[in-house]
């Protein structure tokens, strides 16, 4: 039993590898697509080609893993029914290709060959088409698997499959949060192919059109200079340079002591401007009060004692327990939700092998 895996590029039936384009040809072999959605389905439709596509299951499965989970039990069974097959995905078979994967470990369960058939993948075909070498800071992913904390405007950003304009609604106000309202982003559709088009429009213009979007679309925003500060992260690589090799000598000799004092100076000033309503303060100060936290658990990092992540499930799950009337549906009537958040501050504060 053995199952092809092939790419079939960008959009265009000149740029498959010449095997591929065998395998496509055998008249002999079990062809299955994974999407009817490539421009390359009407060119192979003229060579009579015949194969099937996956697409009624994005129909019958409630998300995107259920879906790929089904195709590839889907390629293993065809595999064993027909003893070889090819199985044949957009751009490159390990590019934003989840069922790729899918299909190697089941099928080394079930000792069948997988060879790939590599291809031009949409990386490639969006950089040629916006005329750019991005790669050297350079951030790439599809619409469904974004990490957000990932989007970094220093970097170079490449996002694909953003598919209709309610897709690209979300991912404008999620670009929003990290870019200017007038970033320059380029929208690519169909890149390597016969219809490619490529637009730039500024970020707050992105989902105006209707017709910009499908399948074969990506986003691509070039790295800027100017960016917003507003990520935790921001902060936290901030102070690691302040306490870098070529950092602050003040800031690389303090230590828990010696921050102490500032603590509970910049908190002050916090209780300070509530006091006297200043809001504009305020942001200041807990700005100020912030650094001296992130500064502290960067402190213990270094030292091996704790980190910043720890730091924020320790507290999400203190609040998590104090407050049972909401994570628990708790019945409170004719209980003081102080009381009940004392008492279970009592227990956390009992030795723990008691």
């Amino acid at each position: 039993m053995k199952i092809y895996i092939l790419g079939l590029g960008a959009g265009s039936i000149d740029i498959i590898s010449k095997k591929g384009y065998e395998l496509l040809k055998k008249e002999d072999i079990k062809k299955i697509f994974r999407t009817k959605e490539h421009e390359i389905i009407h060119e192979l439709a003229k060579e009579n080609i015949e194969f099937e596509t996956m697409d009624y299951v994005y129909l019958s499965e409630p998300n995107f893993e259920s879906v790929y989970e089904k195709i590839s039990d889907i390629i293993i069974e065809k595999a064993k029914q027909y003893d070889e097959i090819l199985y044949a995905v957009p751009g490159s078979p390990f590019i934003t290709e989840d069922t790729t994967n899918m299909i190697i470990k089941k099928a080394q369960k079930e000792n069948i060959e997988v060879q790939i058939i590599p291809s031009v993948s949409f990386i490639d075909a969006v950089i040629c088409a916006i005329k750019k070498d991005p790669t050297k800071k350079l951030y790439i992913t599809d619409i469904f698997n974004i990490d957000k904390s990932r989007i970094n405007p220093l970097n170079n950003i490449m996002i694909s499959q953003v598919y209709d304009r309610f897709k690209a609604s979300e991912l404008k106000l999620m670009l929003m949060d990290r870019y200017d309202d007038e970033q320059e982003i380029y929208i690519i559709t169909s890149a390597g192919g016969k219809d490619e088009k490529v637009k730039t429009v500024k970020l707050y213009e992105m989902d105006y059109s209707d017709n910009e979007y499908s399948h074969l679309t990506s986003i691509f925003i070039e790295s800027v200079e100017d960016k917003k500060y507003n990520d935790i992260e921001d902060l936290r690589n901030l102070l690691r340079t302040l306490r870098g090799k070529n950092g602050c000598p003040w800031d690389k000799k303090q230590d828990f002591s010696s921050m102490a004092k500032y603590v509970k100076e910049e908190a002050n000033e916090v209780a300070d401007a509530i006091n006297n309503n200043d809001m504009d303060n305020l942001l200041e100060e807990l700005g100020d009060l912030l650094f001296e936290i992130v500064f502290l658990t960067n402190l213990a990092e270094e030292k091996g004692i704790f980190s910043f992540e720890e730091v924020v499930d320790e507290i999400v799950k203190k609040m998590i327990r104090r407050h049972p009337h909401v994570f628990e549906n708790m019945d409170i009537s004719g209980k003081n939700v102080e009381d009940i958040w004392q008492e279970i501050k009592n227990i956390e504060k009992q030795p723990k092998n008691s």
